[in-house]
């Protein structure tokens, strides 16, 4: 996840947040494969559809971004976002073998989760923040900082909380976290004034209705 979250910040930062999170949204895709061949998962009809619909949508977007000067083939913040998505999947396949095969409770989980995070990430900003001088002098505190972290502690634990049914999914639980995608592209392209958003409410709507097939099915 650290990695997942280094690559996925690298590409925010260069890309528009209506076509980066679009692309994070196609994580159930790869959840959606892993499910099926590690922990035989049987996806009916209706998720099946849900399931090529987040796909095509996403290549929708790859269509759309390319009118904004993103060309998906060869941007390496493209490619950052899609392997920070590939992690981020692999990630929730491994918290559904943490929880329901070892039954670790989600407060245990959450706790070396967090403590292994802070370790990795301080050898990652031990390279490349804490001796560029010129980055700690544009460092700006802000009350947004703890605040995401408190957010994505809350957010993580009722997931793990999901993941300990038993007859939990995988699959559905990563497609319903997508969802968040209505947030981004909706308020984050009206915030930050983004190009094409009329535009990016089809695949957006796409991806709606292929979330609701995996959900609802």
């Amino acid at each position: 996840m650290a990695a997942s979250w280094t690559l996925a910040y690298q590409a925010l930062k260069y890309l528009p947040i209506t076509i980066v999170t679009p692309i994070r949204s196609a994580g159930p895709f790869f959840t959606f494969i892993g499910a099926i061949l590690i922990y035989q998962e049987k996806p009916t009809f209706l998720q099946w559809t849900g399931f090529f619909l987040i796909l095509f949508s996403v290549f929708l977007y790859s269509k759309i971004g390319k009118k904004e000067g993103i060309n998906f083939k060869k941007n390496k913040w493209i490619f950052a976002i899609i392997c920070a998505t590939f992690l981020g999947a692999s990630s929730g396949l491994y918290d559904k073998f943490l929880i329901q095969n070892l039954q670790l409770n989600p407060q245990t989980l959450q706790f070396w989760f967090s403590w292994y995070t802070i370790l990795i990430l301080l050898i990652i900003l031990s390279i490349t923040w804490f001796p560029n001088a010129e980055k700690r002098k544009e460092f700006k505190w802000r009350w947004s900082i703890p605040a995401v972290g408190l957010l994505l502690l809350t957010a993580d634990y009722f997931y793990f909380k999901a993941l300990q049914a038993p007859e939990a999914l995988i699959m559905l639980l990563s497609a319903i976290k997508r969802s968040q995608i209505l947030i981004a592209v909706i308020i984050g392209g009206i915030v930050f004034k983004e190009k094409n958003k009329r535009k990016k409410l089809i695949p957006l709507l796409g991806i709606m209705i292929g979330v609701f097939f995996i959900l609802y099915s």
